[in-house]
């Protein structure tokens, strides 16, 4: 699915989280009023198709999609070409107690035709849209009516549909992902799926993505390499980047750092909340510190970076030192923390850090006199 709106994210769910009605490659995750657009250019045979839309609802509310079929370009096939107008709408219902929904009615699809079909998705029954009520959208699926198929006409027809029909070879697509496949079924939608593309097709595995050259018989599944999808095992899979010879890697995005667990397919850059960064969005923002609760630098206005775990000051200037460059260094006297007014400044011992007249190891300043009261290296004495 490709997002129409900015209310659309992407959603991955593995392991654990893993559930028997999707297909495996991630939700779209649209929230309620917006919508989604698919983009359709690779139907091999013009005929009607059944839309069916799979779908996982994240509460207890029934939903409902408008959906439009529609292309730029005029039909010209024979079985397409006679149908107006060339858009179709549909209103259709998503209980939130089904995972898929099939629309109402066909639409006459034919090769070399781009097609979108735009749903805006939405709560059954409100009229005040709620951004923070989402439904999961899997994937939609194109079911061609075989009846229309050249091999099930004439007599032999009944005994093909009798046959699907018996061991419902077809609603077995519905669902995600689809049961292992009856003997008979195997064999009639290899026949099905001959007829419709003109002979068997080549496997088409990806040299650097797939571990073979051979696919499944049935669907034409290459074997993938790690974090590596797609029928030909082209490009990575939600959750991974760096697609070549070695696969994919997975992005690894922080939990706690990163807006999702999704990343750039080629440099792996995960999306980080506004505190953090790097590429996995594990570390916290220049003058900051303490992933993942991340806080600014405490320097006093003396330096502008710290150890990001322990928060110490990094190259305090202006002759301080300390955690939090609150304190002059040896030699230097003052009070330099930020607000203070002050600065630090050499100590008169009798000349200054640094010249070779200066014999003192530090001072300060008397409390009572402001005098300044230095510390003398050994050797020296003081008046």
């Amino acid at each position: 699915p490709v997002p129409a709106q900015l209310d659309v994210e992407e959603v991955v769910r593995d392991g654990a989280g893993r559930m028997v009605t999707w297909t495996g490659l991630g939700f779209a995750r649209v929230r309620d009023g917006a919508g989604l657009t698919f983009r359709v250019d690779n139907v091999p045979y013009p005929m009607d198709y059944e839309l069916l839309l799979r779908y996982e609802p994240e509460s207890a509310e029934d939903w409902e999609a408008v959906v439009s079929v529609s292309s730029r370009a005029l039909p010209t096939s024979s079985r397409c070409g006679n149908l107006l107008p060339s858009e179709q709408m549909y209103r259709e219902s998503l209980p939130h107690s089904q995972r898929y929904v099939l629309l109402s009615r066909p639409f006459c699809f034919e090769p070399s035709t781009p097609y979108e079909v735009t749903m805006r998705l939405q709560r059954a029954g409100v009229t005040q849209r709620h951004p923070g009520a989402f439904i999961l959208i899997d994937s939609l699926v194109l079911l061609p009516r075989v009846s229309e198929l050249p091999g099930f006409h004439g007599a032999e027809a009944a005994a093909r549909q009798e046959e699907l029909e018996r061991y419902q070879c077809l609603e077995v697509f519905r669902m995600a992902p689809p049961h292992p496949l009856a003997q008979a079924c195997a064999r009639l939608v290899c026949s099905i799926s001959a007829l419709m593309h003109g002979g068997a097709l080549p496997c088409q595995c990806d040299p650097q993505g797939s571990r073979s050259s051979e696919c499944q018989v049935q669907g034409g599944q290459c074997e993938c390499k790690p974090h590596v999808t797609g029928r030909r095992c082209d490009h990575c899979a939600p959750g991974s980047y760096g697609f070549g010879p070695l696969g994919c890697s997975p992005c690894s995005c922080s939990p706690e750092g990163s807006v999702s667990q999704l990343c750039d397919k080629v440099s792996g850059q995960c999306r980080c909340q506004p505190s953090t960064v790097g590429r996995q969005c594990d570390q916290c923002q220049p003058g900051h510190w303490g992933f993942p609760a991340c806080r600014p630098c405490q320097c006093n206005g003396h330096a502008e970076e710290c150890d990001p775990r322990t928060g110490t000051c990094l190259r305090c200037r202006d002759h301080t030192g300390g955690r939090h460059c609150e304190r002059c260094q040896d030699g230097y006297y003052g009070n330099p923390v930020l607000g203070s007014g002050q600065q630090c400044r050499p100590c008169p011992c009798p000349g200054y850090p640094g010249t070779r007249h200066y014999h003192g190891s530090a001072c300060h300043a008397d409390d009572e006199t402001h005098h300044i009261v230095c510390l003398c290296a050994p050797g020296y004495a003081g008046e």
